[in-house]
């Protein structure tokens, strides 16, 4: 049975020391004086757009400024991003990942995408330090939809387009750190395969009862299995 196999970046794939959460406070800083330090939102699992609304929320904006700023503030944030990448003091590929990804490349049932809420753009410049672009043809990010939930649709929609193969939703496995990665696996109909190599804690991933859960991509043949099983 054929597999589209849908990665998350941020703490699943790769660990950026904080580039993307410095490229948004110094982007919020430039454009409404927000502090840096005054940021307090959980970033974890959300999706960029999302995460900037709440900021702003927070800060007191309102939600049609909000909207009608956003596009210029991401904007911002994607042209300080490659600097904070560049300057990352702990920018890391997690234990695990590039053996699975050269074994899934080798498999003929299993077709990678990525699922992630970092719009496009930046997802490609996290990705680019370790050149892992190569293995992900396709995705759904932040840019498509604000909403996680929406994200396995649409990468499903282009896997399909891409591939060639009409991916039904348990032929779809969605890998992530965060519960939002299973959640909206769960929503969709997918396989969730969570990883306890981000801030949540493996008990907050336990509660939302994963398909499997792995410390980490360590063990190549167990993951394997989990995914094309």
């Amino acid at each position: 049975m054929p597999r589209l196999v849908l990665f998350d970046i941020d703490e699943t794939m790769i660990s950026s020391d904080g580039a993307g959460r410095r490229a948004i406070g110094k982007a919020l800083a430039r454009m409404f004086g927000v502090e840096p330090g005054s940021i307090n939102v959980s970033m974890s699992g959300k999706t960029d757009p999302q995460i900037l609304r709440e900021i702003l929320k927070a800060a007191g904006m309102e939600q049609d400024e909000i909207d009608s700023r956003l596009d210029e503030i991401l904007d911002i944030y994607i042209s300080l991003l490659q600097h904070e990448i560049e300057n990352s003091g702990h920018y890391i590929i997690h234990t695990g990942v590039p053996e699975i990804l050269d074994e899934l490349h080798r498999h003929s049932d299993a077709h990678l995408g990525l699922l992630t809420g970092n719009i496009e753009t930046g997802a490609r410049m996290k990705l680019n330090r370790f050149d892992l672009n190569g293995f992900f043809p396709i995705g759904a990010y932040g840019s498509d939809s604000a909403n996680r939930m929406d994200l396995p649709e649409i990468a499903s929609g282009r896997g399909s387009k891409h591939y060639q193969i009409d991916f039904h939703p348990e032929e779809v496995v969605i890998i992530g750190d965060s519960i939002y990665d299973v959640l909206c696996a769960k929503g969709y109909g997918a396989r969730s395969i969570a990883v306890n190599t981000g801030v949540t804690s493996l008990t907050a991933l336990e509660e939302q009862e994963p398909d499997y859960l792995f410390a980490n991509l360590s063990d190549t043949a167990r993951v394997l299995e989990a995914i094309l099983d």
